[in-house]
Protein backbone atom coordinates (compact mmCIF):
# COMPACT_ATOMS: atom_id res chain seq x y z
CA UNK A 1 0.00 0.00 0.00
CA UNK A 2 2.38 2.28 0.98
CA UNK A 3 4.28 1.89 -2.84
CA UNK A 4 0.65 2.65 -4.32
CA UNK A 5 0.35 6.31 -2.17
CA UNK A 6 3.98 6.84 -2.94
CA UNK A 7 3.61 6.23 -6.65
CA UNK A 8 0.80 8.68 -6.89
CA UNK A 9 1.64 11.28 -4.80
CA UNK A 10 5.23 11.68 -5.99
CA UNK A 11 6.14 14.06 -8.42
CA UNK A 12 6.83 13.48 -12.33
CA UNK A 13 10.72 13.70 -11.83
CA UNK A 14 12.49 12.19 -14.55
CA UNK A 15 10.36 12.61 -17.05
CA UNK A 16 12.06 15.96 -18.62
CA UNK A 17 13.46 16.03 -21.58
CA UNK A 18 15.89 18.66 -22.77
CA UNK A 19 17.34 18.31 -26.18
CA UNK A 20 19.56 20.73 -28.00
CA UNK A 21 16.78 22.47 -30.75
CA UNK A 22 17.25 24.39 -33.76
CA UNK A 23 15.13 25.19 -37.08
CA UNK A 24 16.70 24.86 -40.18
CA UNK A 25 16.82 27.45 -42.94
CA UNK A 26 14.64 25.84 -45.03
CA UNK A 27 11.84 25.49 -42.09
CA UNK A 28 12.55 22.06 -40.66
CA UNK A 29 12.20 21.59 -36.52
CA UNK A 30 15.28 19.37 -35.47
CA UNK A 31 16.00 18.74 -31.81
CA UNK A 32 18.91 16.29 -30.76
CA UNK A 33 19.45 14.75 -27.37
CA UNK A 34 21.78 12.48 -25.93
CA UNK A 35 22.12 9.24 -24.73
CA UNK A 36 24.95 7.36 -23.44
CA UNK A 37 23.24 4.36 -21.70
CA UNK A 38 23.09 2.74 -25.85
CA UNK A 39 25.23 2.45 -28.67
CA UNK A 40 21.85 3.05 -30.74
CA UNK A 41 20.52 5.78 -32.28
CA UNK A 42 16.80 6.39 -32.68
CA UNK A 43 15.67 8.78 -35.62
CA UNK A 44 11.63 9.77 -35.44
CA UNK A 45 10.62 12.28 -38.37
CA UNK A 46 7.05 13.38 -38.53
CA UNK A 47 5.24 14.43 -41.29
CA UNK A 48 1.75 16.69 -40.82
CA UNK A 49 -0.42 14.90 -43.24
CA UNK A 50 -2.84 12.20 -42.07
CA UNK A 51 -5.95 10.75 -43.72
CA UNK A 52 -7.70 13.67 -43.20
CA UNK A 53 -6.14 15.74 -44.96
CA UNK A 54 -7.21 13.15 -48.15
CA UNK A 55 -9.07 15.38 -50.96
CA UNK A 56 -11.92 13.67 -52.97
CA UNK A 57 -10.51 10.48 -55.03
CA UNK A 58 -7.27 10.20 -53.26
CA UNK A 59 -8.50 8.20 -49.90
CA UNK A 60 -5.89 6.05 -48.90
CA UNK A 61 -2.71 7.94 -50.72
CA UNK A 62 -1.06 9.68 -47.10
CA UNK A 63 -0.82 5.86 -46.15
CA UNK A 64 0.68 4.72 -49.46
CA UNK A 65 3.27 7.03 -49.04
CA UNK A 66 3.97 4.99 -46.50
CA UNK A 67 5.44 2.27 -48.51
CA UNK A 68 6.18 4.99 -51.78
CA UNK A 69 9.08 6.19 -49.03
CA UNK A 70 11.30 3.72 -49.89
CA UNK A 71 11.11 3.20 -53.11
CA UNK A 72 14.07 5.21 -54.03
CA UNK A 73 14.51 8.90 -54.41
CA UNK A 74 17.25 10.91 -56.68
CA UNK A 75 20.32 9.19 -54.92
CA UNK A 76 18.85 6.03 -53.17
CA UNK A 77 18.11 3.48 -55.83
CA UNK A 78 14.72 1.28 -55.80
CA UNK A 79 14.51 -1.13 -52.83
CA UNK A 80 17.85 0.02 -51.65
CA UNK A 81 16.49 2.23 -48.31
CA UNK A 82 15.78 -0.69 -46.79
CA UNK A 83 19.00 -2.67 -47.76
CA UNK A 84 21.52 0.14 -46.86
CA UNK A 85 20.26 0.52 -43.39
CA UNK A 86 19.96 -2.89 -42.88
CA UNK A 87 23.62 -3.64 -44.06
CA UNK A 88 24.89 -0.93 -41.39
CA UNK A 89 23.07 -2.28 -38.67
CA UNK A 90 19.64 -0.28 -38.28
CA UNK A 91 15.82 -1.20 -39.28
CA UNK A 92 13.06 0.88 -39.97
CA UNK A 93 9.15 1.30 -39.75
CA UNK A 94 6.75 4.02 -40.34
CA UNK A 95 2.63 4.59 -39.43
CA UNK A 96 -0.47 6.60 -40.91
CA UNK A 97 -3.16 7.96 -38.39
CA UNK A 98 -5.79 10.11 -39.74
CA UNK A 99 -3.35 13.08 -38.48
CA UNK A 100 -0.20 12.26 -39.11
CA UNK A 101 2.35 9.85 -40.84
CA UNK A 102 5.80 9.06 -39.01
CA UNK A 103 9.08 7.79 -39.87
CA UNK A 104 11.65 6.25 -37.18
CA UNK A 105 14.29 4.11 -37.03
CA UNK A 106 16.99 2.78 -35.47
CA UNK A 107 20.84 2.31 -36.14
CA UNK A 108 24.38 2.01 -34.28
CA UNK A 109 25.83 4.91 -34.16
CA UNK A 110 28.58 5.00 -36.67
CA UNK A 111 25.18 4.71 -39.08
CA UNK A 112 24.36 8.51 -38.68
CA UNK A 113 25.47 9.98 -41.46
CA UNK A 114 23.95 6.95 -43.91
CA UNK A 115 20.44 6.93 -41.53
CA UNK A 116 20.45 11.00 -42.24
CA UNK A 117 21.35 11.10 -46.23
CA UNK A 118 18.67 8.15 -46.30
CA UNK A 119 15.89 10.58 -44.96
CA UNK A 120 16.94 14.03 -46.14
CA UNK A 121 17.17 12.43 -49.84
CA UNK A 122 13.68 11.42 -49.74
CA UNK A 123 12.58 14.50 -48.07
CA UNK A 124 13.98 16.67 -50.92
CA UNK A 125 13.63 14.05 -53.85
CA UNK A 126 11.79 11.51 -53.49
CA UNK A 127 9.59 12.62 -57.06
CA UNK A 128 12.51 11.04 -58.47
CA UNK A 129 11.68 8.04 -57.71
CA UNK A 130 7.60 8.51 -57.98
CA UNK A 131 7.28 6.71 -61.46
CA UNK A 132 4.57 4.43 -63.09
CA UNK A 133 6.46 1.51 -62.37
CA UNK A 134 6.90 2.14 -58.21
CA UNK A 135 2.98 3.36 -57.96
CA UNK A 136 1.95 -0.05 -59.58
CA UNK A 137 3.67 -2.27 -57.13
CA UNK A 138 2.90 -0.64 -54.27
CA UNK A 139 -1.20 0.02 -55.14
CA UNK A 140 -0.86 -3.94 -55.31
CA UNK A 141 0.47 -3.96 -52.14
CA UNK A 142 -1.38 -1.67 -50.15
CA UNK A 143 -4.79 -3.25 -51.56
CA UNK A 144 -3.10 -6.60 -50.53
CA UNK A 145 -2.41 -5.31 -47.46
CA UNK A 146 -6.16 -4.15 -47.13
CA UNK A 147 -7.18 -7.41 -47.68
CA UNK A 148 -5.31 -9.44 -45.48
CA UNK A 149 -6.11 -7.36 -42.45
CA UNK A 150 -9.63 -7.73 -43.45
CA UNK A 151 -9.82 -10.71 -43.39
CA UNK A 152 -8.24 -11.45 -39.98
CA UNK A 153 -11.14 -12.18 -37.55
CA UNK A 154 -12.30 -8.97 -36.20
CA UNK A 155 -9.98 -7.42 -38.44
CA UNK A 156 -12.52 -4.81 -39.99
CA UNK A 157 -14.49 -4.07 -36.81
CA UNK A 158 -12.27 -0.87 -36.04
CA UNK A 159 -12.80 0.85 -39.47
CA UNK A 160 -16.68 -0.15 -39.61
CA UNK A 161 -16.98 1.39 -35.50
CA UNK A 162 -15.57 5.03 -37.08
CA UNK A 163 -17.62 4.67 -40.04
CA UNK A 164 -20.74 4.42 -37.71
CA UNK A 165 -19.20 6.91 -35.01
CA UNK A 166 -18.21 9.87 -37.72
CA UNK A 167 -21.01 11.27 -40.09
CA UNK A 168 -20.38 11.84 -44.16
CA UNK A 169 -17.72 14.19 -44.35
CA UNK A 170 -16.30 13.89 -41.17
CA UNK A 171 -12.33 14.05 -41.11
CA UNK A 172 -12.48 10.74 -39.64
CA UNK A 173 -15.61 8.59 -41.23
CA UNK A 174 -13.30 6.84 -43.90
CA UNK A 175 -10.66 3.92 -43.20
CA UNK A 176 -6.77 5.06 -43.31
CA UNK A 177 -6.27 2.91 -45.66
CA UNK A 178 -8.82 4.13 -47.82
CA UNK A 179 -11.02 2.80 -50.25
CA UNK A 180 -10.60 0.19 -53.31
CA UNK A 181 -11.77 2.17 -55.71
CA UNK A 182 -9.25 5.20 -54.69
CA UNK A 183 -6.35 2.93 -54.32
CA UNK A 184 -7.14 1.57 -57.59
CA UNK A 185 -7.30 5.10 -59.34
CA UNK A 186 -4.07 6.70 -57.87
CA UNK A 187 -2.16 7.83 -60.93
CA UNK A 188 1.34 8.81 -60.91
CA UNK A 189 0.63 12.96 -61.48
CA UNK A 190 -2.14 13.42 -58.25
CA UNK A 191 0.19 10.96 -56.24
CA UNK A 192 3.26 13.64 -57.10
CA UNK A 193 0.69 16.71 -56.42
CA UNK A 194 0.43 14.64 -53.17
CA UNK A 195 3.90 14.77 -51.98
CA UNK A 196 4.31 18.20 -53.36
CA UNK A 197 1.53 19.47 -51.03
CA UNK A 198 2.40 17.86 -47.78
CA UNK A 199 6.15 16.74 -47.78
CA UNK A 200 7.93 19.48 -47.04
CA UNK A 201 10.59 20.81 -44.49
CA UNK A 202 7.75 22.93 -42.93
CA UNK A 203 5.51 20.38 -42.46
CA UNK A 204 7.89 17.79 -40.76
CA UNK A 205 9.93 17.76 -37.38
CA UNK A 206 12.46 15.50 -36.83
CA UNK A 207 14.27 14.42 -33.28
CA UNK A 208 17.26 12.33 -33.27
CA UNK A 209 18.66 10.64 -29.84
CA UNK A 210 20.79 8.16 -28.42
CA UNK A 211 24.82 8.11 -27.80
CA UNK A 212 25.97 11.18 -30.21
CA UNK A 213 27.38 14.13 -29.20
CA UNK A 214 24.33 16.84 -29.50
CA UNK A 215 26.33 19.76 -31.17
CA UNK A 216 28.08 17.12 -33.71
CA UNK A 217 25.13 15.31 -34.30
CA UNK A 218 23.29 19.14 -35.17
CA UNK A 219 26.18 19.55 -37.41
CA UNK A 220 25.14 16.38 -39.13
CA UNK A 221 21.54 17.31 -39.64
CA UNK A 222 22.54 20.63 -40.98
CA UNK A 223 24.52 19.04 -43.32
CA UNK A 224 22.25 16.89 -44.94
CA UNK A 225 19.57 18.80 -44.77
CA UNK A 226 21.15 21.74 -46.35
CA UNK A 227 19.94 20.43 -50.05
CA UNK A 228 16.47 20.17 -48.95
CA UNK A 229 14.68 23.51 -50.44
CA UNK A 230 12.21 25.61 -48.71
CA UNK A 231 8.91 25.36 -50.48
CA UNK A 232 6.94 27.00 -48.25
CA UNK A 233 4.08 26.07 -45.85
CA UNK A 234 2.26 22.98 -46.34
CA UNK A 235 -1.64 23.08 -47.00
CA UNK A 236 -4.00 24.17 -44.26
CA UNK A 237 -5.83 21.24 -43.01
CA UNK A 238 -8.66 21.61 -40.42
CA UNK A 239 -7.42 21.94 -36.66
CA UNK A 240 -10.47 23.17 -34.81
CA UNK A 241 -12.78 19.99 -32.73
CA UNK A 242 -15.07 18.75 -35.78
CA UNK A 243 -19.23 20.04 -34.39
CA UNK A 244 -21.04 17.05 -33.51
CA UNK A 245 -23.13 16.00 -35.90
CA UNK A 246 -25.67 12.50 -35.05
CA UNK A 247 -25.29 10.13 -37.06
CA UNK A 248 -27.25 8.71 -39.82
CA UNK A 249 -26.81 5.49 -38.04
CA UNK A 250 -26.84 4.64 -34.73
CA UNK A 251 -27.12 0.74 -34.07
CA UNK A 252 -25.32 -1.24 -36.98
CA UNK A 253 -23.90 -4.52 -37.36
CA UNK A 254 -21.14 -6.11 -39.35
CA UNK A 255 -21.32 -10.06 -40.21
CA UNK A 256 -17.45 -11.59 -40.14
CA UNK A 257 -15.63 -14.80 -40.62
CA UNK A 258 -15.59 -14.87 -36.38
CA UNK A 259 -16.67 -17.63 -34.48
CA UNK A 260 -17.82 -14.98 -31.70
CA UNK A 261 -19.98 -12.34 -31.25
CA UNK A 262 -18.69 -8.91 -30.10
CA UNK A 263 -20.75 -5.47 -29.18
CA UNK A 264 -19.20 -2.14 -29.51
CA UNK A 265 -20.45 0.91 -27.85
CA UNK A 266 -18.78 4.34 -28.65
CA UNK A 267 -19.63 7.98 -27.52
CA UNK A 268 -17.95 10.88 -29.09
CA UNK A 269 -15.90 13.32 -26.50
CA UNK A 270 -12.80 15.21 -26.96
CA UNK A 271 -9.72 16.20 -28.45
CA UNK A 272 -6.43 15.16 -27.09
CA UNK A 273 -5.54 18.66 -25.81
CA UNK A 274 -8.90 18.90 -24.47
CA UNK A 275 -8.61 19.63 -20.29
CA UNK A 276 -11.08 16.87 -19.83
CA UNK A 277 -9.09 14.16 -21.76
CA UNK A 278 -6.93 12.93 -18.95
CA UNK A 279 -10.29 12.29 -16.72
CA UNK A 280 -11.72 10.05 -20.06
CA UNK A 281 -8.36 8.39 -19.50
CA UNK A 282 -8.92 7.34 -15.92
CA UNK A 283 -12.15 6.63 -16.81
CA UNK A 284 -10.99 4.23 -19.15
CA UNK A 285 -8.94 2.43 -16.59
CA UNK A 286 -11.33 2.24 -13.61
CA UNK A 287 -13.63 0.59 -16.08
CA UNK A 288 -11.49 -2.43 -16.89
CA UNK A 289 -7.59 -2.74 -16.63
CA UNK A 290 -7.51 -6.18 -14.45
CA UNK A 291 -8.57 -7.95 -11.77
CA UNK A 292 -10.87 -5.59 -9.55
CA UNK A 293 -11.95 -2.88 -11.96
CA UNK A 294 -15.33 -2.72 -12.49
CA UNK A 295 -16.08 -4.53 -16.09
CA UNK A 296 -13.33 -6.89 -15.74
CA UNK A 297 -15.13 -8.13 -12.50
CA UNK A 298 -18.40 -8.12 -13.77
CA UNK A 299 -18.25 -9.83 -17.16
CA UNK A 300 -14.67 -11.40 -17.99
CA UNK A 301 -13.91 -12.73 -14.48
CA UNK A 302 -17.34 -13.71 -13.59
CA UNK A 303 -17.52 -15.56 -17.16
CA UNK A 304 -20.49 -14.12 -18.65
CA UNK A 305 -17.38 -12.60 -21.77
CA UNK A 306 -14.35 -14.40 -22.96
CA UNK A 307 -13.11 -10.48 -23.22
CA UNK A 308 -13.91 -7.16 -22.66
CA UNK A 309 -12.17 -3.72 -23.15
CA UNK A 310 -12.91 0.00 -22.16
CA UNK A 311 -10.70 2.46 -24.13
CA UNK A 312 -10.48 6.34 -24.23
CA UNK A 313 -8.92 7.56 -27.52
CA UNK A 314 -8.34 11.27 -28.25
CA UNK A 315 -6.84 12.51 -31.63
CA UNK A 316 -6.58 16.06 -32.81
CA UNK A 317 -9.82 16.61 -34.20
CA UNK A 318 -12.30 14.37 -31.98
CA UNK A 319 -12.14 11.46 -29.86
CA UNK A 320 -14.24 8.70 -28.69
CA UNK A 321 -14.92 6.48 -25.60
CA UNK A 322 -15.44 3.04 -26.16
CA UNK A 323 -16.33 0.14 -24.73
CA UNK A 324 -15.70 -3.38 -25.82
CA UNK A 325 -17.20 -6.92 -25.00
CA UNK A 326 -16.95 -10.39 -26.81
CA UNK A 327 -18.62 -14.12 -26.09
CA UNK A 328 -19.42 -16.94 -28.01
CA UNK A 329 -23.18 -17.26 -26.24
CA UNK A 330 -23.65 -14.63 -24.15
CA UNK A 331 -26.48 -12.97 -25.94
CA UNK A 332 -25.23 -9.09 -27.67
CA UNK A 333 -28.50 -7.17 -25.53
CA UNK A 334 -26.81 -8.63 -22.52
CA UNK A 335 -23.81 -7.51 -22.76
CA UNK A 336 -24.42 -3.94 -23.44
CA UNK A 337 -27.13 -3.97 -20.74
CA UNK A 338 -23.68 -5.14 -18.13
CA UNK A 339 -21.73 -2.70 -19.87
CA UNK A 340 -24.79 0.30 -19.56
CA UNK A 341 -25.24 -0.55 -15.68
CA UNK A 342 -21.68 -0.30 -14.92
CA UNK A 343 -21.59 3.30 -16.57
CA UNK A 344 -24.45 4.32 -14.97
CA UNK A 345 -23.00 3.22 -11.82
CA UNK A 346 -20.40 5.51 -11.66
CA UNK A 347 -22.38 8.55 -13.39
CA UNK A 348 -24.42 8.00 -9.69
CA UNK A 349 -22.45 7.67 -7.23
CA UNK A 350 -18.65 8.35 -8.49
CA UNK A 351 -15.32 5.65 -8.24
CA UNK A 352 -13.49 5.88 -4.93
CA UNK A 353 -10.31 7.20 -4.46
CA UNK A 354 -8.49 4.02 -4.19
CA UNK A 355 -9.66 3.00 -7.89
CA UNK A 356 -8.37 6.43 -9.08
CA UNK A 357 -5.14 5.60 -7.58
CA UNK A 358 -4.93 2.39 -9.21
CA UNK A 359 -5.53 4.20 -12.48
CA UNK A 360 -3.02 6.92 -12.55
CA UNK A 361 -0.51 4.38 -11.22
CA UNK A 362 -0.70 2.42 -14.50
CA UNK A 363 -0.96 5.66 -16.65
CA UNK A 364 2.26 7.03 -15.03
CA UNK A 365 3.96 3.19 -16.21
CA UNK A 366 3.06 4.41 -19.49
CA UNK A 367 4.75 7.73 -19.22
CA UNK A 368 7.83 6.16 -17.63
CA UNK A 369 7.85 3.47 -20.24
CA UNK A 370 7.88 6.29 -22.98
CA UNK A 371 11.31 7.78 -21.67
CA UNK A 372 13.18 4.72 -20.97
CA UNK A 373 14.27 4.12 -24.65
CA UNK A 374 15.82 6.76 -27.14
CA UNK A 375 12.78 5.72 -29.68
CA UNK A 376 10.13 6.55 -26.98
CA UNK A 377 12.05 10.31 -25.94
CA UNK A 378 12.68 10.83 -29.52
CA UNK A 379 8.79 10.12 -30.32
CA UNK A 380 7.77 12.46 -27.48
CA UNK A 381 9.90 15.51 -27.91
CA UNK A 382 7.97 15.40 -31.43
CA UNK A 383 4.45 15.05 -30.50
CA UNK A 384 5.23 17.57 -27.51
CA UNK A 385 6.26 20.32 -30.20
CA UNK A 386 3.32 19.29 -32.55
CA UNK A 387 0.63 19.42 -29.68
CA UNK A 388 2.30 22.01 -26.82
CA UNK A 389 4.50 23.90 -28.60
CA UNK A 390 7.38 23.10 -26.32
CA UNK A 391 9.43 19.82 -26.14
CA UNK A 392 9.42 19.29 -22.67
CA UNK A 393 5.85 18.64 -21.69
CA UNK A 394 5.62 15.28 -20.12
CA UNK A 395 5.50 16.50 -16.89
CA UNK A 396 3.12 18.88 -17.33
CA UNK A 397 0.40 16.41 -18.86
CA UNK A 398 1.07 13.93 -16.00
CA UNK A 399 0.33 16.58 -13.80
CA UNK A 400 -2.85 17.19 -15.31
CA UNK A 401 -3.60 13.00 -15.13
CA UNK A 402 -2.21 13.38 -11.21
CA UNK A 403 -4.94 16.75 -10.53
CA UNK A 404 -8.17 14.19 -11.42
CA UNK A 405 -9.87 13.41 -8.61
CA UNK A 406 -13.18 11.02 -8.50
CA UNK A 407 -15.60 13.95 -8.86
CA UNK A 408 -14.00 14.59 -12.10
CA UNK A 409 -14.12 11.00 -13.44
CA UNK A 410 -18.02 11.05 -12.53
CA UNK A 411 -18.30 14.13 -13.90
CA UNK A 412 -16.73 13.37 -17.68
CA UNK A 413 -18.86 10.43 -17.31
CA UNK A 414 -21.90 12.13 -16.92
CA UNK A 415 -21.06 14.18 -19.49
CA UNK A 416 -20.22 12.60 -22.13
CA UNK A 417 -21.47 8.90 -21.79
CA UNK A 418 -24.91 9.68 -22.45
CA UNK A 419 -27.55 7.59 -24.02
CA UNK A 420 -28.50 10.16 -26.84
CA UNK A 421 -25.08 10.11 -28.45
CA UNK A 422 -24.38 6.58 -28.03
CA UNK A 423 -23.46 3.85 -30.74
CA UNK A 424 -23.05 0.91 -31.32
CA UNK A 425 -21.86 -2.26 -33.48
CA UNK A 426 -22.65 -5.93 -33.10
CA UNK A 427 -19.92 -7.80 -35.13
CA UNK A 428 -21.45 -11.49 -35.69
CA UNK A 429 -20.50 -14.61 -37.33
CA UNK A 430 -21.86 -15.13 -41.35
CA UNK A 431 -25.33 -16.03 -41.31
CA UNK A 432 -25.63 -15.24 -38.07
CA UNK A 433 -28.84 -13.11 -36.74
CA UNK A 434 -27.90 -12.43 -33.50
CA UNK A 435 -26.91 -8.55 -34.08
CA UNK A 436 -28.82 -5.99 -31.69
CA UNK A 437 -32.40 -4.68 -32.27
CA UNK A 438 -32.85 -2.76 -35.12
CA UNK A 439 -28.88 -2.76 -36.46
CA UNK A 440 -28.46 -1.90 -40.01
CA UNK A 441 -25.44 -3.30 -42.37
CA UNK A 442 -22.27 -1.66 -42.20
CA UNK A 443 -20.46 -1.42 -45.32
CA UNK A 444 -16.67 -0.64 -46.02
CA UNK A 445 -15.75 1.51 -48.68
Amino acid sequence: MWMMLWLTSASAGGLALEPLEATLDNGLKVFVMEDSRTDTVALHLHYGVGSRDERPGELGCAHLFEHLMFEGSANVPTNQFDTWLTQAGGWNNAYTSNDETAYHMEFPSGALDLALFLESDRMAFLDSGLHDENLANQRLVVLQERAEGYANPHGKDWDAMQRLMWPQGHPYHVPVIGTVADVEGFEIAGVRDFWMRHYRPKNAVLAVVGNVDAEEAMGRIRHWFSDVPDVGEPESRVTEQAPYEAPATRVGYLEDKVEDRTVWLGWPTVTMQHEDAPALEVLSYVLSSGYGTRLDERLQLSGKATSNESYSFTAEVDGSFLLIATDDSTPLDKLQKWMLSEVAKLQRKGPRQDEISRALNSIRGGYWDRVESPMGKAQSMVDCWRLEGEVDCLEDQWDRYAAVTPADVQRVAQRYLVADRMVSLSVVPEGDDGFLEGAVAVELP
